[in-house]
């Protein structure tokens, strides 16, 4: 079986990379290599998403062995078609070879039945690897740059704060947050009563409150990612190391070591 695989990122791409682009070269190519074109699989979804709907259930049919008519060939317009990145591409043209699924690449000018296809892969490979170390080195450049300044060097912010374009500052669930520190703080001078306990009274209040966890009931990890977060007192966290936060504090300090004390 030989099929097509087109994609773009929006329905208002165009210049050349529309759907209906892709489809009519794929066809073109088949007719002019007289090959019998089994199906065009089409989807509009970005190229960073890595669990894209159509191009896993062409791995899917790849990857089964009881297909009646297995995939023999994929023919894209681009390479850039398949990955967010070269790399992914690459990585998904070694997953077809590994299944004995050839690959066509047509601007590209790649066939992998072809032995100049291995060059060509090959020093696409050897570019995009070094792509992606420099980008790793200037990533990693770019956080130690936000921690010596008192930034969060991670993209992930905590819960109860909110990202704009100056800063990072707390929202509406900087509430919560000191609540769920209040309260803790009270529970944990009840000796008798054991922590799963505790943490299960915790649960309750939230729950009769109404407050929630980004839309859903409160669970037990969470509670323990929130008080032991040093960034809701005022300092950050990486590598092993603390500093200073420049952002504003959603609780003190005293009452933050009280817990952990």
């Amino acid at each position: 079986m030989i099929i097509g695989y087109c994609r773009i990122s929006t329905e208002r791409q165009s210049k050349g990379t529309s759907l209906d682009n892709q489809n009519q070269k794929i066809n073109e190519y088949c007719n002019l290599h007289d090959l019998e074109l089994t199906n065009v699989f089409s989807e509009i979804d970005s190229g960073g998403n890595d669990d894209r709907k159509v191009l896993t259930q062409i791995r899917d049919m790849i990857s089964n062995p009881f297909l009646d008519s297995p995939i023999k060939t994929i023919i894209v317009f681009k390479l850039d078609r398949l990955g967010r990145t070269m790399l992914g591409s690459l990585n998904f043209i070694d997953f077809c070879k590994k299944n004995n699924v050839n690959v066509v690449s047509i601007s590209d000018n790649i066939d992998t039945n072809e032995p100049k296809s291995e060059l060509i892969l090959n020093i696409l490979l050897s570019i995009a690897t070094e792509e992606r170390r420099v980008i790793k080195e200037r990533l990693s450049m770019g956080r130690d740059y936000k921690f010596k300044n008192n930034q969060i060097p991670y993209p992930k912010i905590p819960f109860g704060y909110t990202r704009n374009k100056r800063s990072i500052t707390p929202d509406e669930n900087s509430e919560i947050v000191q609540y769920i520190f209040k309260k803790w703080n009270m529970f944990s001078k009840m000796k008798h009563i054991s922590k799963t306990k505790k943490t299960q009274r915790l649960l309750n209040l939230l729950k009769r409150r109404g407050y929630t966890f980004n839309g859903n009931d409160f669970k037990w990890w969470n509670i323990r990612d929130i008080i032991n977060n040093k960034m809701y007192c005022g300092i950050i966290s990486w590598k092993g190391m603390t500093t200073e936060s420049s952002y504003v504090n959603i609780i003190s300090k005293r009452l933050f070591n009280s817990i952990h004390n």
